[in-house]
């Protein structure tokens, strides 16, 4: 049997259902998706939502600064739902979640959250800030952690710095980086998580298996 990627939707099943939300994760498990990307960030008091932009409106009946909020005070999704916690998120069975951590500082919610589940195993942390990454890194040295590229950053990295970063470290650089420098990727395709396209088949012509694609729908 030939090896292929894992496939997680992107914010759950984005293309069909409102980002981030229960009904969009189970969505893309019920079509046949390994799992789901989401983002995380704590509100005032510190409990680990799901929710990607810093203010609430643009998938949720209200507005305001989720950071500057309690998680009692927020309005429910668009769908009708409450927003998400990770914690309830992690029930879900998903063979892999990634969790990107929005801005910092974050990630200390986001760790007691997938620990307090005992779901370590089935976790994928990531983010655009590094720091973020490498603190929880070394507040737990067996979860599983990567840096995420934008693709103006990604088709500028040189073999070089890829080769300095740690061998256990993820990356998770755009889709249309790796096809621009496919031979620079290959090399890491078993820690590559790639994101940045509506569906799988756009990465069917990589010379090389990635270990997951992201997408938005399949």
């Amino acid at each position: 049997m030939s090896k292929r990627p894992l496939i997680l939707g992107h914010r759950g099943y984005s293309s069909k259902h409102l980002e981030n939300s229960m009904e969009a994760f189970r969505a893309a498990l019920a079509a046949g998706m390994d799992g789901f990307e989401l983002d995380v960030q704590p509100t005032r008091d510190g409990v680990c939502l799901v929710l990607h932009d810093d203010d609430l409106a643009r998938t949720a009946n209200g507005s305001g600064l989720l950071r500057q909020m309690k998680a009692a005070e927020l309005p429910p999704l668009k769908n009708g739902e409450p927003l998400p916690r990770l914690a309830d998120v992690l029930e879900l069975p998903a063979k892999l979640i990634n969790v990107e951590l929005k801005g910092e500082p974050g990630w200390q919610q986001a760790l007691a959250a997938v620990e307090g589940a005992e779901a370590l195993d089935r976790v994928l942390f990531s983010s655009f800030e590094h720091s973020e990454v490498l603190q929880l890194w070394a507040a737990c040295e067996t979860a599983r952690c990567g840096f995420l590229w934008e693709t103006s950053e990604a088709l500028e990295i040189t073999a070089e710095e890829l080769a300095d970063l740690p061998e256990a470290l993820w990356l998770h650089p755009p889709l249309k980086a790796v096809k621009a420098r496919p031979e620079l990727w290959a090399p890491h395709a078993d820690r590559l998580a790639l994101w940045g396209m509506k569906t799988p088949a756009e990465a069917k012509d990589l010379p090389f298996v990635p270990a997951v694609l992201i997408a938005d729908g399949i």
